[in-house]
């Protein structure tokens, strides 16, 4: 049986569309961060990622986070909704299968 996590579509404008990407302890120079990045913007064009290798070192898989606080216009703060769970499956499913110094089309 086939399952495929469908998550096309934009983000509506309340919505989270933003992420972090918390990479594992082997995984966080500048160079890893960036391809990490452009492969999840490939993946997910709708959407925007930033690697972040500064957290405490970990070992295991990515973590993913949403980015629900933010600014509007004016400055003032607003909180987004949370994305929906097909999203946030769909990217730690595509970061499964990220190999790091692979080219995109053997990730």
């Amino acid at each position: 049986m086939h399952s495929a996590i469908n998550i096309s579509g934009m983000p509506a404008r309340d919505e989270v569309d933003s992420f972090i990407i918390l990479p594992p302890s082997g995984a966080r120079s500048a160079a890893a961060l960036s391809e990490v990045e452009a492969f999840l913007k490939g993946c997910f064009p709708e959407y925007d990622f930033l690697a972040n290798g500064e957290s405490t070192p970990f070992e295991g898989d990515y973590e993913v986070l949403p980015i629900c606080g933010v600014s509007d216009e004016d400055g003032e703060p607003r909180t987004l909704r949370y994305p929906d769970q097909s999203v946030m499956m769909g990217i730690a499913t595509a970061l499964k299968g990220f190999r790091l110094g692979q080219p995109p089309a053997l990730n």
